[in-house]
């Protein structure tokens, strides 16, 4: 499974969209999640916001050229913990 790639220019502040409705069994729903960004990075994930079955994470920052790893580690209701991880790229417009 290829893994989905996020561009965002230095002056943005974009919001992107990771959904784990696929993998949540019934009954089951999202009460958590912290997002990350790799190394070689000086963009930062300022605000993460968690629906029951997707997390929303805000970027902003970074310098043109660069590029990482943005990772969301969510917890559930139930215990369960997952990741899910996005190339982030940062180039001028």
């Amino acid at each position: 499974m290829s893994r989905a790639i996020f561009e965002k220019d230095p002056d943005e502040r974009l919001d992107f969209d990771f959904d784990f409705y696929r993998w949540l069994p019934d009954g089951d729903s999202l009460v958590s999640a912290v997002a990350t960004i790799g190394t070689g990075l000086t963009a930062v994930a300022d605000q993460t916001d968690v629906s029951s079955t997707a997390v929303k994470v805000w970027v902003s920052g970074g310098t043109a050229g660069e590029s990482s790893t943005l990772t969301v580690r969510a917890t559930t209701d139930q215990g369960r913990i997952k990741e899910h991880c996005a190339k982030l790229k940062i180039r001028n417009c």
